[in-house]
């Protein structure tokens, strides 16, 4: 059964998994707490970001730097991850065929509709951004790769949703119910909306349904040699990005850029 847990893919659940390794799991739940820009963080805060207890979240941040994945500043009684961690991430981007084919189309595209374009995975009910190229115009997208992006509200979030077997991504929508019980309608109604975009043309859209200042078009490639998929999205100030732009420039624009990663797999 897919898991929310995991990158991508199939795999147990922990409770039915023997060898699923308990303490490994909460080690790497606290480096993924830690957020782009805020500096360093104290025990206490992880402790809440993980459902960890306090006296659990000292000992595994004292294991980690041990072993040189947490630097801990002293001054401040608190961590931030090392140089380490960024190794691990490294290995990833530089490995991944999607990243690696999409860049230069992304970068052709960003030229040719002045719009900032982005590549995210899904990270348990999140997307992030493995890769990004600015945009021409500075109202545009800037946010920067390891940027962490709601599934549910955001059009890469909704295109990669939408690109998944039907299995898999009733799945995840139960655990988005689950999850925001209060905003479920309003999420369903968007989800479905954007659904139908996906269906007609290939591509869905986020008019200020995660930030109200943004307005973005989503469009998702899968690579079936062995089934990873990624999305991508372009978008910018929702006062100068109208959806008639995205509808009849970005969103075409991004559908055929996801179409030629899908060709390019295949010939890889």
């Amino acid at each position: 059964m897919l898991n929310e847990n995991t990158f991508m893919g199939r795999v147990s659940t922990p409770e039915d998994n023997r060898h699923f390794v308990t303490s490994l799991a909460r080690g790497l739940d606290i480096l993924q707490a830690f957020r782009p820009g805020e500096g360093p963080v104290g025990n206490n805060e992880l402790s809440k970001r993980t459902n960890l207890p306090r006296s659990t979240v000292s000992r595994l941040t004292t294991t980690l730097v041990t072993l040189g994945y947490l630097i801990h500043r002293e001054v401040h009684g608190k961590y931030e991850p090392s140089p380490a961690v960024l190794s691990l991430g490294y290995t990833f981007l530089a490995n991944n065929k999607l990243r690696l084919l999409s860049r230069p189309l992304m970068q052709d595209l960003a030229k040719r509709v002045g719009l900032g374009v982005a590549l995210a995975t899904r990270v348990r009910l999140n997307m992030m951004y493995v890769e990004t190229v600015r945009g021409a115009d500075e109202s545009t997208l800037r946010l920067e790769t390891g940027s962490y992006l709601p599934i549910a509200t955001t059009a890469v979030g909704r295109a990669f949703l939408c690109k998944l077997p039907d299995s898999e991504r009733n799945f995840l929508l139960d655990h988005i119910r689950n999850k925001y019980i209060d905003d479920w309608p309003k999420l369903k109604a968007g989800f479905e909306g954007a659904q139908k975009d996906f269906s007609d043309f290939g591509y869905c859209l986020s008019m200020g349904d995660w930030q109200s200042s943004f307005h973005a078009v989503g469009a998702a490639a899968r690579d079936n040699s062995n089934g990873d998929i990624v999305a991508y999205n372009c978008g910018g100030s929702s006062y100068l990005v109208r959806e008639e732009t995205l509808r009849e420039e970005g969103g075409p624009r991004l559908v055929g850029l996801a179409r030629s990663i899908e060709v390019m797999c295949g010939l890889v």
